[in-house]
């Protein structure tokens, strides 16, 4: 692999080690990872180099930077395997204790790149309702071939007796999102930006702060606020309500949600597709551990869909936002 960077980038490595969960290398203060790229299109990789190329030109020292290789081209081949190198300042130890500012910033700087142009590849701005339709359908029909084979397997057995309360979440989370776009007009801080396919604190690693580019997709900002929330509330059951609150604070001193933002949060948090991982999860691997842990994380979301639910009830109240205020509807069967 030393011999192929050279060859592909003219950049000589002299040794190789891990780097956040990645062959790498780091020469001065840069760092180089190797990222596999074998799901990756070459337009896919050029769209997240060129979100990686407007980031770093407002400012952020924190993006990588996919490196086009001496063919100018992002995906290279070694050995049969596909690979992007990615190149990162190297940072000292960063604080989290302002998260929600950082992402806020992140979100600002990422606005307009494509100068309103949406319409991307990596773009799922103004499309959950068509992907979150179509997720559900596809889980459908499997659910119904499950019925009809009558299984023995427990985790058949959980499918079977879970997906109807699901199904309904998804359609309500669907009619939420159609009811914002056709009540609610989006304001300024509703332009599409930089996001990440799921947005937690582990995603910016705490040892050396960067941001990788795979981790990219370009959408709504509410994205990112909702699987931050989304994942604190199943890792932290029992704190999550004060990191909710600290996280969405700080966020909003920086940027302010529209009340179109906040339907378009809480449609997210109403669409479990916690649910569809996990049983997407379970069914796409053939390794027992894997398949272990799905179902265990399974069984504890079923066995506490009740308190999701209250949560659900209660989430504006709990972030004291006054939903008469800004006529925000909610859920009557979740509310009452």
């Amino acid at each position: 692999m030393q011999q192929a960077i050279y060859e592909m980038y003219g950049i000589q490595p002299t040794s190789f080690s891990d780097i956040f969960g990645y062959d790498g290398f780091s020469q001065g203060h840069l760092l180089y990872t190797i990222i596999p790229a074998s799901s990756f299109s070459e337009e896919e990789a050029r769209e997240l180099f060129e979100m990686g190329q407007h980031l770093i030109a407002k400012g952020d020292k924190e993006a990588g930077l996919f490196l086009q290789n001496k063919e100018g081209k992002l995906i290279s081949e070694w050995q049969d395997e596909k690979f992007m190198l990615c190149r990162h300042m190297a940072h000292s130890n960063k604080s989290f204790s302002t998260l929600g500012e950082e992402l806020a910033l992140f979100h600002e700087r990422g606005k307009m790149m494509y100068g309103g142009q949406e319409k991307i590849h990596r773009s799922r701005f103004g499309n959950w309702k068509e992907l979150w339709a179509t997720r559900h359908d596809q889980m459908e029909k499997f659910w119904i071939l499950k019925v009809r084979d009558h299984p023995n397997d427990e985790m058949d057995k959980r499918l079977i007796e879970s997906f109807p309360y699901y199904s309904g979440l998804t359609e309500n989370a669907i009619q939420y999102l159609v009811d914002t776009e056709i009540d609610d007009l989006p304001r300024a801080f509703d332009t599409a930006t930089v996001c990440h396919h799921r947005f937690t604190k582990e995603i910016w690693s705490t040892e050396k702060f960067v941001k990788f580019p795979m981790d990219w997709v370009y959408d709504h900002p509410s994205r990112d606020l909702s699987e931050y929330i989304r994942t604190i509330y199943f890792q932290e059951p029992e704190t999550f309500q004060a990191s909710m609150y600290a996280f969405l604070e700080k966020y909003e001193r920086k940027t302010p949600l529209s009340s179109f933002a906040w339907r378009l949060l809480y449609a997210r948090l109403l669409c479990p597709l916690h649910y569809f991982e996990l049983v997407e999860g379970f069914y796409s691997t053939n390794n027992e551990d894997l398949k272990e842990q799905y179902r265990k994380e399974l069984e504890d979301m079923l066995h506490t869909s009740g308190n999701y639910e209250s949560f659900l009830g209660e989430f504006y109240r709990l972030l004291g936002i006054s939903t008469k205020r800004y006529y925000i509807p909610e859920i009557p069967w979740l509310s009452s």
